[in-house]
């Protein structure tokens, strides 16, 4: 029973980095056999089809690092800095670790077809709403839209991230990551 496992989390890994360096309309059932070695009737033992493969993958890695993200994030003590500090170096790390997989994570989800809704208990985008809405119930952040901040913050902190994986930024995300916190403390705080 071991090796359709290991086979499997080949395809998955070998889905994984293609989705995240090709996305999702330009990657096809062939590439994703020929990445992980195995033939495409070993992909459909497993999944409907690539879209089913790539929404299942994704929505159990987006789980999974919400998971891990959001009590970062929602750790109450300390002043707001030090936690999005936290919460950046989190992202940071996990993208020097696992580029391909952040990447999956955060920036293919455009890819999906509209109908396919993430459930926002795992949504990482919904964790930092509720962080953003919690800050503000304390009086830490002014009022605002929550939602807007969010896609502010999410830019600041994940642009660096687009320019590093594309050559247009040499230095590493986690070494910027007190001036890109700084700059989501500016957004919050406005």
């Amino acid at each position: 029973m071991a090796r359709p496992t290991r086979k499997k989390g080949k395809i998955e890994e070998a889905a994984i980095r293609l989705l995240a360096g090709k996305g999702l309309a330009r990657t096809t059932i062939r590439d994703i056999a020929a990445a992980a070695g195995v033939g495409e009737g070993a992909l459909y033992r497993h999944w409907a089809g690539k879209d089913d493969m790539a929404w299942q993958l994704y929505c159990r890695e987006v789980s999974a690092f919400t998971a891990a993200f959001e009590p970062i994030l929602s750790r109450s003590a300390g002043p707001l800095r030090n936690r999005l500090l936290d919460a950046v170096r989190f992202v940071y790390r996990f993208y020097g670790d696992q580029p391909d997989r952040l990447v999956f994570v955060l920036l293919t989800r455009q890819g999906f077809p509209q109908r396919r809704i993430l459930d926002e208990s795992i949504d990482p985008d919904h964790a930092v709403i509720r962080f953003i809405r919690a800050e503000m119930a304390a009086g830490n952040v002014p009022p605002g839209d929550p939602v807007l901040r969010m896609a502010m913050v999410r830019g600041v902190v994940l642009e660096p991230v687009l320019m590093h994986r594309y050559g247009r930024l040499k230095t590493a995300p986690i070494d910027l990551a007190e001036q890109v916190a700084a700059a989501c403390v500016r957004i919050l705080e406005r």
